[in-house]
């Protein structure tokens, strides 16, 4: 049993086992839910309707794991970001976090889901307030889950073709 527990561990731990490449994809119905994690009965983070284009970063077992769109709440404490706008401008619309691995929540609730972390100097954008909270547009790496049956890979697309003038001798 332990020489099968290694052999599975050798697998799941060597550099490139669970490289996934990643592609671009088109949700192919309505009213599909972004989940936080990759089950049914996780928190909604969002709905997303045929015809939105998602990036696919991860697959696991049934579900993709996917850059999180901006129409997804996103919230992270005040007290984590020092405004960067001109001072005489209310309210503030650009920050940058104070913190290192601050939490980005589903919620305005320190018990929301975690969407993703951020470190120190990291910039937010900021689109609302909420008690003591900023509600922000989702940023780059946060991530939430979709159902495979839902999302249809896009195609690739073509590299450009590079210039090959023929040689003059």
């Amino acid at each position: 049993m332990l020489i099968i527990l290694l052999a599975c561990a050798h697998f799941v731990f060597t550099p490139g086992a669970l490289a996934f490449p990643g592609f671009p994809g088109k949700v192919n119905s309505s009213s599909i839910n972004v989940c936080a994690d990759s089950t049914l009965n996780s928190a909604v983070i969002c709905v997303l309707n045929k015809n939105d284009l998602v990036e696919v970063v991860a697959e696991f077992f049934e579900w993709y794991k996917i850059r999180l769109p901006k129409s997804a709440p996103s919230y992270i404490k005040k007290r984590f970001v020092a405004c960067v706008d001109d001072i005489a401008k209310d309210p503030c619309r650009n920050g940058r976090v104070i913190n290192s691995r601050v939490n980005i929540r589903l919620k305005p609730d320190e018990n929301s889901s975690i969407l993703g972390k951020l470190n120190k100097t990291d910039p937010v954008v900021i689109i609302g307030q909420d008690k003591g909270w900023y509600k922000i547009e989702p940023i780059l790496s946060s991530f939430g889950w979709i159902h495979k049956k839902f999302v249809d890979k896009l195609p690739e697309p073509p590299l450009p073709e590079t210039a090959n003038p023929e040689r003059v001798n």
